[in-house]
Order: structure tokens, then sequence, then C-alpha cells
């Protein structure tokens, strides 16, 4: 095993008791280890592998754990299984509202409250596989223990998720912010509502999530099977698949319209617009009431004028 290997499975261990490790105390566990001979290169490198494969995670400015994904991999290696649980919520793009919400949700209200309850938790985007995503994404619905799903923004793929979940009759809690209106068609459903601004209501929040998950009867827990690529499992993959290029063709579509109305409009207001009145015509409106009201300085210009000519 190089070096840097024996680092990186040496932080795992360190992590894999699901707190949160600063920088130091990963070098200070290194030295227990009696891993002392190693550059920074060597702990930089090994720190953004396991960050790159997802293995752990930057929770805070030189502070990891280890991702959930890894937590159950640690868990069987050792002879157990670890409870999972999957979050569905709508993500969004890398700096956006809709992904700041999301992380907030997950990092601060359900991620710690799983792991409190014994649950590895897992967002889709945290999945390393090289298979479909899609299909991994059905298996997390079929076979987890656990599915919280936020129905904040009223996100297509959330509700198909939720829907599918609900076949297997296993748990589920629904999340919502605050005030946010849910359809009418799942309005029956029972959510529980969260307000990130109000940390009194964050506090509720995972008071009572973490009672829901710790009441709820899990089935014994078994070694996870995967699910196979059943006929009605590719029959859905290739609807969601139709359906996610119809959205993509449609967003093109309005994109395109959009484009075109700015354009109507910018070229409407071009034509209203009144041409620019010549140098003379301004200068004319600013002389004339000067020149009504004084003659004798209206004869001066005009004789300034002839000698111009």
């Amino acid at each position: 095993m190089t070096k840097s290997a024996m680092i990186k499975e040496l932080i795992i261990q360190l992590l894999s008791d699901g707190s949160p490790h600063a920088v130091s105390e990963m070098k200070d566990y290194l030295v227990e280890k009696n891993m002392e001979d190693y550059s920074e290169g060597q702990f930089a490198g090994a720190v953004n592998n396991l960050l790159k494969n997802k293995r752990i995670e930057k929770i805070d400015r030189g502070t990891y754990r280890v991702s959930g994904t890894e937590m159950v991999l640690t868990k069987e290696r050792n002879g157990g299984f670890m409870k999972r649980c999957f979050v569905v919520s709508p993500i969004g793009d890398m700096g956006s509202d809709i992904r700041k919400n999301a992380d907030q949700l997950y990092q601060h209200i359900i991620k710690p409250v799983c792991e409190k309850c014994g649950f590895a938790a897992q967002r889709v985007d945290e999945f390393n596989t090289s298979g479909s995503i899609t299909q991994e994404i059905l298996d997390a619905l079929n076979d987890y223990e656990l599915v919280i799903a936020d129905l904040t923004g009223h996100n297509p793929n959330v509700f198909f998720e939720i829907g599918y979940r609900s076949k297997s009759q296993k748990p589920i809690i629904h999340l919502k912010r605050k005030d946010e209106i849910i359809p009418f068609d799942v309005s029956t459903i029972r959510t529980f509502e969260y307000d990130l601004t109000d940390l009194d209501m964050v506090t509720a929040t995972k008071d009572r999530l973490e009672q829901v998950i710790k009441n709820f009867k899990y089935d014994e827990v078994k070694e996870p099977k995967k699910s196979s690529n059943s006929f009605e499992n590719n029959m859905i993959v290739a609807s969601l698949n139709d359906i996610q290029y119809k959205i993509d063709v449609l967003t093109e579509e309005i994109k395109k319209k959009e484009n075109e109305t700015i354009k109507t409009v910018i070229e409407t207001f071009n034509a209203q617009k009144p041409e620019p009145e010549s140098f003379e015509t301004e200068m004319m409106k600013i002389l004339m009431p000067e020149l009504l009201k004084n003659p004798n300085a209206a004869d001066a210009l005009l004789k300034l004028g002839e000698k111009f000519k």
C-alpha cells in the first residue's frame, strides 16, 4: 500500500465515528498511528482524493466528516449493516437559491437527525456510480429503510419519486418550507414544516423529525438486495428519460419565446422613439424666446451671421 493510500485509510478510520473532525485532528491521528513521514502535498492529495470520490465531505473550513455512502460501506465491512435514508429533494444548479435551500435543509436538519437515529442519509448527488443514475434512484426508493422528501418548489421529479416510494409501503416523511402551499391532490399528506431562517423552528423540526423516525416500525434489517432490471423498471426508466427529454425541449422553446418577446419589445420601442432633433432646431428652441423679447439682439445675430457666409 502506498503512503497516500495509507493516509486515506487512516483518515477514514478517524472519520468513521460520524463526527466532524478538523485537519489538525487528522494529523494528530496520523502521528498516533505512527504515520509521520509524509509531505503536506501527500496529505492534501489524500484529502482531495477522498472528497473527489465522495468518501468524505467538507462541512466547514478545514473540517470534514465521512459521507453517508462511506458510513454504510464501513459498517458493512465491520460485519454490520447501517439503516439508510434516501433524501428526495429539488437540488438545482450550484449557487442557485434552490440549491442553497436544499443544502441547508440537508446539512442542518435531515443529516444530523438521521445520524442521531442510526441512519446514513444519502442524496442523489452523493451517489458514486458508473451505471444508470435513474436506476440507482429507483433502487434507493425500493430498498432504503426510510425516505425523507422535501416538497418545496413542487418539483415534478420529487412528486414522482414519492409516488414510486408509496408502492413499497415503507416509511416516508414529507417536509416543506413554511407557508409553502402544496398542490391540492397531495394536500392530505401529513407534512412537517421547516424555516431555515428561524433557529427555534429548526430545533423544533429536528425534534419532531427524530421522534417520527424513532416511532416507525422497521422490518428486520437484512443485507440489501440489488433490484433487478425488471421489465417494469426498464419501462419506468424509459418513460422518465422521455419525460426529461420533453422537459428539455419545452425549456428551450420557452427560452426561444422569451427571446422573441424581448426582441419584439425592443423593436416596438425603437419604432416609437422620436427621431433626435438637429443641432440647429435645438438652438432655435433655446434662442427664439430670448430673441422675441429683445428684437435688437435678433438684428445683431443676423448681422453676425452675414459675416460668416
